[in-house]
């Protein structure tokens, strides 16, 4: 039988990638340190630069976690740690990764990590880094340390100080945010959010902001996107942001919420040019058209895992009320063969009213030749091409976007 080591380096790199971390590691300890096979082990380490490392990878095996360190800490770029603990989070003390720009920090919220003692190894082994995602025990203390930092994610970090989030606000030109905090917490976080005047992005998991915060948030003067979800009162917040930036906002994404907006409420956002919705399955069609009806400037929507009609008529419906439409997208939609039982001669007489070509888009399905044979026009261009820009917004959530106030900053 041909040992795996009579392979060439080829053959012995592409077993090696097929692996995951574990086996290869296992692979790893059981070859001499100065075999050809460990010499491909490193180098396929080395070609990978994005990483994935869990407590269980290295557990009871500091030296493995050595030889995996210095191997890896010149050429990775992308590191995700998952619950670490103390006495491995120690290695990785004496080593630095100048060329790490991203990093996803899990921490160990009940093991022996003693405050923010985490959070000081990470800025000295990572100095150059341009974005993280935090969750875990911290303050936030050691953070504003990261010069480049420019996206921070603090969602997931319920023991935020206020006090070290306002540093951080005040040492970093932060151009994406994602932060959640306590109510009594509110002007404070508001105020420090709105000394941010290169923020871009703004992610808000709360349950209430007041007007007057409202305000300070939507001056920011590059604010281009908005997200909010777990938001109490929904409603009011949507009626701020139209009376203030009602016009600003150009685009919309909501997952499982809109069919309980008001047309008062959706009507303040009628500057709309695109429009998402993902499993609105409580939306049905008398509603639907109440909220379309909202976006008289919708030039593209897109439906995603929504049922909203019995037939096509539907589609039609959508159309004629949307005049300037070009773009209309329905994915991961069932489609049964009633779907299909729909007046031809409506669609003609719509679709014959439009000065441009309406671009109908459908994910791959067993439908496609009953679509090609029913959705026939000359102003009506269909395609099956797969969608992969339709964000992905958590269930109850609402992504605005928005025409920055001031587009460059000295």
């Amino acid at each position: 039988m041909t040992s795996i080591t009579s392979l060439n380096e080829d053959c012995l790199l592409r077993i090696i990638e097929f692996l995951d971390l574990d086996e290869q590691l296992q692979l790893w300890q059981a070859t001499e340190a100065t075999s050809r096979l460990n010499t491909v082990i490193s180098y396929a380490w080395q070609r990978q630069n994005k990483h994935s490392i869990s407590r269980e990878n290295f557990e009871g095996r500091p030296e493995l976690l050595e030889d995996f360190l210095n191997t890896i800490r010149v050429t990775m770029t992308e590191l995700t740690m998952r619950y670490l603990p103390m006495e491995q989070l120690e290695l990785w003390r004496k080593h630095q990764f100048p060329n790490i720009r991203e990093l996803y920090y899990m921490g160990d919220e009940n093991g022996d990590v003693d405050g923010d003692s985490d959070i000081e190894i990470l800025v000295n082994c990572f100095p150059q880094l341009e974005s993280i995602g935090l969750s875990g025990n911290t303050t936030g203390k050691y953070i504003d340390q990261w010069r480049h930092l420019r996206r921070l994610d603090l969602q997931l970090c319920w023991y935020l100080s206020t006090q070290c989030f306002e540093d951080i606000c005040k040492s970093l030109p932060l151009q994406s945010l994602n932060i959640q905090w306590r109510r009594a917490e509110e002007d404070a976080y508001a105020r420090a959010v709105s000394t941010l005047l290169h923020l871009e992005e703004l992610e808000l998991d709360i349950v209430h902001l007041a007007p007057e915060n409202v305000r300070q948030i939507l001056s920011l003067p590059k604010l281009r996107k908005l997200r909010v979800h777990n938001f109490d009162q929904l409603d009011d917040l949507l009626l701020e942001i139209g009376r203030l930036r009602g016009k600003d906002v150009v685009s919309a994404t909501c997952n499982d919420n809109i069919w309980m907006r008001t047309p008062g409420v959706l009507s303040k956002l009628n500057n709309v040019r695109s429009l998402t919705l993902i499993d609105d399955e409580g939306c049905c069609a008398i509603d639907f058209s109440v909220i379309i009806n909202c976006f008289p400037r919708l030039e593209q929507l897109h439906l995603e895992n929504s049922r909203i009609w019995p037939n096509a008529d539907g589609i039609w419906d959508v159309v004629a009320a949307c005049p300037h439409l070009t773009n209309f997208t329905i994915s991961n939609m069932v489609l049964y063969e009633e779907f299909f039982a729909f007046s031809g001669s409506i669609m003609k007489r719509i679709l014959d009213r439009r000065q441009e070509t309406l671009v109908l888009h459908f994910n791959k399905n067993e439908m496609e030749s009953l679509i090609r044979e029913r959705f026939v026009h000359p102003k009506l261009k269909l395609s099956f091409e797969e969608t992969s820009d339709v964000p992905e917004v958590p269930e109850e959530c609402m992504e605005l976007e928005l025409l920055p106030i001031q587009r460059d900053i000295e």
